[in-house]
């Protein structure tokens, strides 16, 4: 005998395992960073280790156990980075002025500023900004379904901070123009797609930067989270177009370092990073800064974060004196004098010893004291 029960429940049915699927498709990244923060909490030093050891001449022994305090999904940005990016950046933009009052005001190649009744001759085009910046070094494209004009404002406002600190350390003159596309993708598996449509691997990454085609990827999470990667991947894109090719620890180290840039009332500041317990020291393991150039080799997917951590730690505590400033400066514009390649480790070291003879005492004095806010 037919009856509409059989029917109705068979549609019932299907319609439940319909509604399951879309409720839980694209939603397995979230258990998977939980899942990793509740790891990362059984591994997160305690607050009394307060007393830092620098590891020594046998890093990968050292740093076969894991000491990860950040919920980090690790990529290997260097390789990235080579396979995608190129070592020669483009050539600059043309000159740019403006006119006030009839008065014709830019900036040449050397960084000096001059006004005339006279356009400049050769490659200009008007620029007429809305203070009183003669130039504008950083050009920003971002898009993203779920980017707001408020989220774009303040990226743009940290990554003009981060560039006037770059132009702070190594001058106007050595800067060059950077253009960066951001697209921010609404969930993992369409992060994965479009990463995938150009020709990487988005697999354990939030983010990731394609310097053939001048565009980062990033995968949206928190509003703190997506700016932080926003950030992160737009300083591998200045480290590119500024310096070309460099070691892991510098340019993993200068993006780290910027990533938790905060801007208020035109002031800039960088916060210590996420390695710091309540102390306001560095937990676990550092690489020592002279054993980080060695390395390179030692980077791997798997193992990773000890290496940020010790890189974030050099750059802030070269950022953290004057002398530091001046080692940072010198290496920065060696590597910008030949950007298809990167400073050996000896070429490092005597960069290093060269300005500061006592690195090594310096360095765990710094990590044996709080780390503190630096103001860019």
């Amino acid at each position: 005998m037919f009856t509409w029960k059989d029917p109705i429940n068979k549609v019932c049915i299907i319609a439940l395992s319909i509604s399951l699927y879309l409720f839980f498709d694209d939603r397995q990244f979230w258990f998977f960073q939980a899942s990793s923060e509740f790891a990362n909490d059984s591994n997160k030093p305690r607050d009394t280790e307060a007393e830092l050891s620098v590891v020594g001449v046998d890093i990968q022994s050292e740093l076969n156990g894991k000491d990860s305090v950040k919920l980090r999904e690790i990529a290997d940005h260097q390789t990235n980075l080579r396979r995608y990016g190129r070592c020669q950046p483009p050539l600059g933009g043309s000159i740019k002025y403006r006119i006030e009052n009839g008065i014709y005001t830019w900036v040449d190649s050397k960084g000096i500023t001059n006004y005339s009744d006279q356009k400049p001759k050769h490659h200009a085009a008007l620029y007429q900004p809305k203070n009183s910046r003669v130039l504008d070094y950083f050009e920003l494209r971002i898009k993203g379904k779920t980017v707001t004009h408020s989220f774009k404002n303040a990226l743009i406002t940290r990554l003009n901070a981060i560039f006037r600190s770059y132009t702070s350390v190594i001058g106007l003159q050595a800067m060059r123009k950077v253009t960066l596309n951001i697209e921010v993708l609404p969930n993992r598996r369409e992060y994965e797609r479009v990463v995938k449509s150009y020709g990487g691997d988005g697999t354990n990454t939030t983010g990731i930067y394609f310097g053939n085609k001048n565009t980062a990827l990033v995968v949206q999470r928190s509003y703190e989270q997506t700016m932080q990667t926003a950030v992160h991947e737009a300083v591998h894109a200045i480290n590119q177009a500024v310096i070309g090719y460099s070691p892991r620890w510098l340019n993993e180290g200068l993006a780290e370092y910027f990533e938790t840039v905060e801007v208020k009332m035109h002031h800039a500041k960088i916060k210590p990073q996420y390695f710091l317990n309540k102390q306001g020291h560095i937990g676990g393991k550092v690489v020592a800064p002279l054993e980080l150039l060695n390395a390179e080799h030692l980077w791997s997917t798997e193992n990773a974060e000890p290496f940020y951590k010790s890189s974030w730690a050099f750059v802030h505590f070269l950022m953290s004196s004057n002398s530091g400033r001046q080692t940072l400066k010198d290496i920065l514009l060696q590597e910008q004098s030949e950007p298809c390649s990167s400073l050996t480790a000896n070429q490092l070291k005597g960069i290093m010893t060269n300005n500061q003879p006592n690195l090594a005492a310096a360095f765990q004095k710094y990590l044996n004291l709080p780390i503190k806010t630096q103001r860019l």
